[in-house]
């Protein structure tokens, strides 16, 4: 009898290892990172002292809530008795609202980081735009995605060597508004492109809203990135487009009538709202200062007059464009042309650094990726809906920004969200491009960041030192104007409501400040001012005794007078 032999069974396949993700590419772990590196920067800034006024009115009411122990986002204000209208209110720009004297932008994010300021006090609540800062990384990273990118040289381009860091270290709302806007952006790209429904349109408007309440700008995006995905988005069933709008729009109306809600609780009447009527309400007017102002928050440099400052700025901003066409395109023509165009546009940043640290207005010296992004449009389709969306928003927004106020920010601070777009796209093409000409622009965007931590660094300090000296004076004080306009606003950390300090933004208010100390009986007096002009030998009943110069900032020398009877 023959045995039969089975037949040997076929090896089982074994699974392939799954590829193992590089840890920098996980979302997670470059988010903490990312976090740690905010933290530690933010070391170099002096807690006193902030990038704008705005920041050092918020602290000083942090500071006043906590003194007092309550949630009421109240000032106070010691001479309301004898100056009702707070014509010499100490920090300038406050409102009375009924009892209270506010000077808040944002009141959810005081709220938010009230518990922060009770644990940690100032430096605590930077965790709040730090946050800011991580999410709109994770935006861009989204984002970069959906254009046909990987996504994580968007993530560390945008989150590093973008004006997003500067602001990240600021008690602002700039990060956490650019974060809800980009996601917001990647939902209503998700729902034109039928990866997502109505509910993903109905969270992208709850986002706008969400931006609206922190950036008013953000309304003016809204509206053109609904108009530009759906219109890039045809043919699109009519049903679907009215559901999906009517989704965005609704939700949008949401986030702002709860802020608006939270004013009223808080002061009996709307506030943001009335901050956005004004500035809506000078769009129209005056025209030749809104154009100046557009092209100061694109080129400027505010280190020299108009048009030297414009000049160069346009010579920087030409020479890094013609580097980016030369450097990023696929055949090696051109190269040294590129390079030139590099040294041209590095040699115009030097001569603005001769200038002094200080301010820099405009979006595309800030943030050359910018630059890149605008030459690099063309070259992918699904750059179109974000480039469009950036571009044709920055007439409205130039319409709407608040005026009068081009010089004192970093980077056009109301057209972050086009220059936060164009850097995306930027990005995407980076990742294919010759790699010595991305490591070039890569570095130029690098060094321009690296400037604006420099002086993020240099100005707080100054101001810090500066404002806690003041305010170490004894007895009353009196600010007079110039550029000392703001000086308690400045430096919000050092300002004690209960201190008989005041401001005299004109010279009738000086006068009127003097009679107001006369009246309370003062026996002398501290007086803040520009220039020695502005300290006469008398004033009112007050002789000058003493007087000490110190500079405020680089460029600035502060004179400090004490006056006795």
């Amino acid at each position: 009898m023959t045995a039969t032999v089975a037949p040997p069974r076929p090896a089982a396949a074994t699974a392939a290892p799954p590829a193992r993700t590089r840890w920098w590419r996980r979302p997670l772990l470059a988010a903490a990172l990312l976090l740690a590196i905010y933290g530690g920067l933010s070391l170099a800034n002096d807690p006193r002292a902030f990038m704008a006024s705005d920041v050092g009115g918020k602290v000083a009411t942090l500071r006043a809530m906590d003194a007092r122990g309550d949630l009421h986002p109240d000032l106070g204000y010691w001479a309301h008795a004898l100056d009702p209208r707070g014509a010499l209110y100490p920090i300038v720009k406050t409102d009375h609202r009924g009892s209270q004297w506010v000077n808040v932008t944002t009141l959810p994010m005081l709220y938010a980081a009230y518990p922060l300021y009770e644990l940690g006090g100032v430096r605590a609540i930077l965790v709040l735009p730090m946050l800011g800062g991580v999410l709109t990384a994770l935006g861009a990273r989204a984002l970069a995605r959906r254009l046909g990118g990987r996504g994580d040289l968007a993530f560390w381009l945008v989150g590093l060597a973008t004006p997003v860091v500067v602001y990240s270290l600021d008690f602002w709302e700039h990060t956490l508004g650019l974060a809800a806007t980009i996601w917001a952006v990647v939902l209503l790209l998700d729902v034109a492109d039928r990866r997502a429904g109505w509910r993903a349109a109905a969270a992208a408007g709850a986002l706008f809203g969400v931006a609206a309440t922190m950036r008013t700008e953000a309304l003016v995006y809204a509206a053109v990135a609904v108009v530009v995905v759906g219109w890039a988005g045809r043919p699109w069933p009519r049903r679907d487009l009215v559901r999906d709008g009517a989704a965005a729009a609704g939700a949008l109306l949401l986030p702002l009538l709860a802020n608006t809600g939270l004013e009223v609780l808080a002061f009996g009447s709307p506030y943001r709202a009335s901050r956005t009527s004004t500035a809506a309400s000078g769009a129209a007017s005056s025209l030749a200062l809104r154009a100046n102002e557009a092209v100061s928050t694109t080129i400027g440099l505010n280190g020299f007059d108009t048009a030297l400052d414009w000049l160069l700025g346009a010579m920087i901003v030409l020479g890094l464009a013609v580097a980016a066409l030369r450097l990023l395109a696929p055949r090696r023509d051109g190269r040294l042309v590129g390079w030139l165009a590099l040294g041209v546009a590095a040699l115009g940043y030097g001569l603005r650094l001769r200038a002094g640290l200080s301010f820099l207005p405009g979006l595309l010296v800030c943030s050359p990726l910018v630059v890149v992004g605008l030459v690099v449009a063309n070259r992918r389709p699904t750059f179109r809906r974000p480039v469009a969306i950036a571009l044709l928003a920055l007439p409205l927004v130039w319409l709407a920004q608040f005026g009068g106020g081009a010089g004192p920010q970093w980077g056009g601070r109301y057209e972050l969200t086009s220059g936060l777009l164009l850097a995306v796209v930027a990005a995407v093409a980076l990742e294919r491009v010759p790699w010595r000409g991305a490591v070039a622009m890569i570095a130029v965007s690098a060094a321009a960041t690296g400037v604006g931590l420099a002086w993020l660094a240099v100005r707080t300090h100054d101001y810090g030192r500066t404002t806690s000296a003041v305010a170490a004076e004894p007895g009353p004080i009196v600010t007079t104007s110039g550029a000392l306009y703001h000086f308690w606003r400045e430096g919000g950390a050092s300002y004690t409501p209960t201190r008989p300090w005041l401001t005299a933004p004109r010279r009738a208010d000086l006068a009127a400040a003097v009679r107001l100390l006369d009246r309370l009986g003062a026996t002398s007096f501290t007086l803040v001012s520009q220039n020695r002009a502005q300290a006469p030998p008398a004033l009112g009943p007050y002789r000058r005794r003493t007087g000490r110069s110190r500079a405020l900032v680089e460029t600035i020398r502060i004179e400090v007078t004490r006056y006795a009877r």
